[in-house]
């Protein structure tokens, strides 16, 4: 991959879609028109830069970085922070 690409990935009608941009002001306008998440990826290996959810917004109208959530949605890390923890069985 030859410097910086942009995922953009979003929900209508209960169907995901995903678009990746090579210009970022492109990918944030998408992304911000439809509440998406737009994913940095860079690299030979595509390395994950950064994941943000233009959906939540902080006080000046930014967006957050995107978090990972268990399967009940309470809040577990941060998803460029750290990797998600292994989900155990039921009962486990």
């Amino acid at each position: 991959m030859k410097g910086t690409a942009y995922l953009v990935v979003w929900w209508m009608s209960q169907v995901p879609y995903a678009a990746v941009f090579d210009n970022q002001v492109a990918a944030e306008a998408a992304a911000s028109v439809r509440n998406a998440l737009m994913v940095t990826v860079s690299g030979k290996d595509a390395q994950i830069d950064s994941v943000h959810d233009w959906y939540r917004r902080d006080e000046d109208g930014q967006p957050m970085s995107a978090e990972w959530r268990n399967i009940l949605g309470q809040l577990q890390v941060a998803l460029t922070t750290k990797k998600p923890p292994a989900l155990k069985a039921a009962g486990a």
